[in-house]
Formats: C-alpha cells, structure tokens, sequence
C-alpha cells in the first residue's frame, strides 16, 4: 500500500455490512464511505475477486441503477393563458385583484442587475394575486428582521415572505416545476368547468401554502388541501390569505403561545376551510391520519420520511403523485427529525430502509456463494442516505460532487421501486427539475395509476429518457471505476466529453496544485546538494485545515509528478501533506 493509501486509510472507520477493505477510485485515491458502498453495489465484477458476477446479478444491476425521464410536457401559452383568464374571474369575484409585487418596481433595497424573470404563473402578466406570490420587496418587507418572524403572528409570515431576489426566484422555479407537474395529471389540462369532476389535490407537508394557494388560485374547480403537523404554520396560511390573526380573528392566548402548546396531541377533526378562498382547506395533523379520499397528492420537500408516507398515502388511495423529497440525511436509523418532534414531542422511526424488495435482497440471487456479493444493509443504506443530503447548488451541474447525487439517485431509486411494487397497475418515473439549479434537492417523482391521468399521454404515454442527468450519474460511475459500466443510449454529441475532469475537484484545483509543486521543484533543483546526489531533506508542508479533499487532491497531484507525499498529524484539524522529490 502506497503512503497516500496508509494515510487516507486511517480515515475510513470500519462500519457494519461495509466493506473494510480500502476501494480505489479511477483517479487514484481512497474510495469515501459511501463510494465504497456504491462501488460495491453496482460494481460488474466481485469486489472481491475481480470475477464477473453470474447473470441473476447481473440481471439485479440492471434493475438497481436509475434511470431519469424528462418531466412531462409544459403547458403552452395558450393553455396558460386560458387557465390564468378562467382564474381571473374567479379572483375578482372573490375581491382577490392585488397583484404580486414584482422587483421590476422601484426600489432602492433591490439590485436590479441580480433580478431573474419569475416563471408563469409569478410573473408580471398572470397578476397572481398576492396571497399565492412567493416575493414581496415592498418597504415594509424589506425592513423585517429574522427576530420578527414570530409564531405568535405579529407578522404577515408565510405565503409571499421571501425577500431575498435569488431565493425568491429558485423557489418559484421550484413551485412552478411541481405546478406543471399537476396540470398534466388533470384528466384535462384546460381550465375545470362545474361539470366537470372537482379534482382533489393535497399538499402534504405543506407548511404555510407556498404551493397549496397558487393551485388553489389557478383551479378554482379543484378542491386543494394544505396538511401539516404544525398548526402554527397553516396559521400562517390563513393569516395570508384570509387576514385574521388566528382562528377567531384574535390574539392567540397565553397558554396558546405556550412554548409546548404545539406539542399537544394532533386533533382528529382539524380541517378548516378558508373564508375568502372557498376551494382551499387545511387539515392540522399527520399525513398517516387524512382521512378523505384525493385524486393528486404532492409534497414539496417533506422532510425525512414524512416523503415515503407521502407516497404510502397516494398508493393506498390510489391517486397520482408528485413528490420531491428533502433531508435525506434523516433517513438513517439513528437521525432524529426535529420537525416531526416539535410538532408532535414523539419522533420514532416508522419506516425501515431500504424499502424495495430489489435493494434489500441485493446480493441474494447471486449463484455463485463463494463470490456473492452481501446483503445491501441498513448501514449501508445510512451511508447513501447521509451523503445524499447534497445542498452545493453552485455544483449541480459540475463533475465535482457527482457522486453524492448519485448517491441521492440512488435513494429515489429505492422510493420508486418501492411505489413500483406496491402499485398493482400504473407507472412511476423519476425525473429533475428544470433548471436544476432550481434546488440541489431537485429529485422529482411521479406516478398514476390510468391512462386518463398519464403525464406523457401527448407523448404516446411515454416518458422520454434525460440524457442529461444520465449523463450525471455516468460521471460518478467514471469516478468509481473509470469506465462507464452501461450503454450510452442516444447520447447527444455535445455531452460525450462532459466527463472527463476529476469527479472530486475541479481541473482549475488541479492545476493550481500542479504549480505549486512544479514551483517547489524549481526552487529545490537550485539547491545545494551532497555528495551522493539530491538533498532529499527538502520537503514542502500543506498547511494544516485543507480539509480530506484538498489533501487527497495534493496525493493524487504529487503521484502524477513522480513526487515523494505522506501524510502527517492524527487529528483531522492537525492533518498536512508533505511532499519531496522521489528517490531514485
């Protein structure tokens, strides 16, 4: 073992069900926890021994690696515009006719040359009204500090709260995603009419109605629900769009504002429609317990597993879904979610990982025991799982981190074969936001169970496949084994070289390395040298604080030169490289 290798080693802790066996990456260096995990499961060769694997795993591999469609098709302008011209009426009849306020308008809190359009239906001409708006730069807005924004409500809150111009846009991005995602599971994506069957869609986990009251406002024919464990944060939704300060127009009392109130056990009739927008309820309590029938449920970053019961709750009534998930670091057997805990003072595990059959039994069909790959545990899920709570957004469309949105892939992977095995009929795909800068958290699932509702029907009711994201997970595959290990299908020209930098550092972070040590060598070939030949006393010192990455980047560098490196130091705080010349 080279002394990089001895090294890196020290830092992979032994876990159970993984291998502790030290796994090379195609670049070089130590594979981390959760690569070797990867490594391991979709590897064409045992690990092991370096023989290919017999067929029924071969067959297994197939199954486990995921496969991205593209979302299904956008409305057009004219849809759009005859969806908004049916909604207008309706929010005029109401007395809805405030518009969003848009950052175009003056004012000096806002830089003008960060503003990004707002997508249909945020923009200037929709006039969404403000109630279902996500920005709102007025004065008064723009001057709230964080301690304002209470639970108590001396506030508006909630719905139209965002101030910040680049979070304001990406959650509209985001909102907009999911909304188009609705409209094409409508049985028709024209504007509802009364004789038309009321569709009822829930948003679960919903909190204070970012995309529950657009929806309402866009279908006023739908029925739209807005379910979440905290009371306060529906509060938030009607205080927005009704105007009242709580449930009765007064003040919340003492022992209401008292700081466990909301730990009080979830009422089982707590629905509560709103007073000026009769087509928008919500219901305070738990996902497990709606009790009425939906034709669309969707969730917008539901935490943690709150995501999976989302999709229990769909499969058991039969209705389609869109859901993209959040915090998957949450799903590990160990993690806590302080959502669902200061919401309910309980926070016990409800779900084991992994869910589908096809995960958990990996390794099982395997005909050759001597080299069968093992079982694919828990804690090898959790690993998968911690490393999937990816949030670089200025990385989503880099080499760099590829290997943690595959590992994030691989977690929606599990989901949708799990809904795939539990749906007697009808499809799920896995799809991305568009742009994906939208949110790192851009994973998007989305089922139904007939024809009438199927998202793709336009297309022959075929999801078309995303290149681009395979493209992605194909990078991290390079990285883990230097090779593709499955078939480019119709790959566009303009994304066959988009994987050939290093998949844990940029090519700029490469050579900036290579300089300095191209540097120290200069200044060493000048030095004075002994009689039997270079003074190999010369050394050049990391500082300490570059953190694992940069290190195993300096390793990897210093092995393409020629050059001497090890490592030093026991904590990782006191860690440095040290790099020489090579012996001869």
């Amino acid at each position: 073992m080279s002394n990089q290798q001895k090294h890196e080693a020290t830092e992979i802790a032994p876990v159970r069900g993984i291998s502790s066996v030290p796994r090379t990456g195609a670049n070089g260096v130590l594979l981390k926890k959760f690569e070797t995990v990867m490594y391991d499961m979709l590897s064409p060769t045992h690990p092991s021994t370096s023989t290919p694997v017999c067929s029924p795993c071969n067959q297994a591999l197939a199954v486990l690696t995921p496969r991205y469609s593209q979302l299904p098709p956008r409305t057009n302008e004219v849809e759009r515009q005859s969806l908004t011209d049916n909604a207008r009426a309706y929010w005029l009849k109401l007395g809805l006719d405030t518009p969003c306020q848009q950052y175009d308008e003056p004012n000096n809190n806002i830089d003008a040359s960060n503003i990004k359009l707002s997508p249909w239906p945020f923009d200037t001409q929709t006039h969404l009204p403000s109630c279902g708006c996500v920005k709102q730069p007025n004065e008064k807005s723009t001057k709230r500090t964080k301690t304002t924004k209470t639970k108590t409500g001396k506030d508006t809150g909630g719905v139209g709260d965002v101030i910040h111009g680049e979070r304001a846009w990406r959650k509209e991005m985001q909102l907009f995603n999911m909304i188009e995602c609705v409209l094409a599971l409508l049985p028709d994506r024209g504007p509802s009419t009364k004789q038309q069957k009321a569709i009822h869609i829930v948003d679960f986990a919903g909190g204070t109605g970012h995309l529950a009251v657009p929806l309402a406002l866009l279908l006023p024919h739908c029925k739209v629900v807005c379910v979440d464990l905290k009371k306060w944060s529906l509060d938030l939704l009607h205080r927005r769009v009704d105007g009242l300060n709580d449930e009765d127009g007064t003040e919340e009392s003492e022992e209401q504002k008292s700081k466990d109130s909301h730990k009080l056990p979830v009422q089982a009739n707590a629905t509560r429609t709103s007073k000026i927008l009769p087509n928008l309820s919500t219901y305070y309590g738990s996902i497990q317990s709606y009790p009425e029938h939906f034709d669309i449920g969707i969730s917008l970053h539901a935490c943690g597993e709150a995501s999976d019961w989302v999709l229990r709750k769909c499969i058991q009534k039969k209705a389609s879904f869109v859901v993209c998930s959040c915090c998957c670091g949450k799903l590990r057997q160990e993690a806590k979610n302080p959502y669902v805990y200061q919401s309910t003072g309980v926070n016990d595990k409800e779900i084991s990982y992994p869910q589908s059959k096809a995960f958990a039994s990996l390794g099982q069909s395997c005909g050759d025991n001597k080299n069968a790959q093992q079982r694919f545990t828990p804690a090898m899920f959790d690993e998968l799982a911690k490393s999937a709570d990816y949030s670089e957004l200025g990385d989503v469309r880099k080499p760099r981190n590829a290997c943690r949105r595959a590992a994030k892939s691989l977690v929606e992977w599990d989901r949708l074969l799990f809904a795939k095995e539990r749906m007697s009929i009808g499809e799920t795909v896995l799809a991305r936001m568009i742009p994906w800068e939208a949110s790192a958290k851009n994973d998007v699932l989305i089922g139904w169970f007939d024809g009438s509702t199927n998202p793709y029907r336009n297309l022959n009711g075929q999801a078309p496949e995303d290149a681009f994201s395979e493209v992605d997970f194909q990078t991290a595959l390079k990285h883990l084994f230097g090779k593709d290990t499955r078939t480019k299908q119709s790959m566009p020209s303009d994304l066959k070289d988009t994987t050939k930098d290093q998949n844990d550092w940029t090519a700029e972070e490469e050579a900036e390395i290579q300089s300095q040590l191209e540097v120290f060598l200069s200044q060493i070939e000048t030095s004075t040298t002994d009689d039997d030949g270079p003074n190999y006393s010369e050394v050049l010192r990391f500082p300490t604080g570059m953190g694992s990455r940069k290190r195993k980047l300096v390793h990897y560098v210093a092995e393409k030169m020629g050059m001497r490196h090890w490592g030093e130091g026991k904590k990782d705080a006191a860690k440095i490289v040290v790099v020489s010349r090579r012996r001869n």
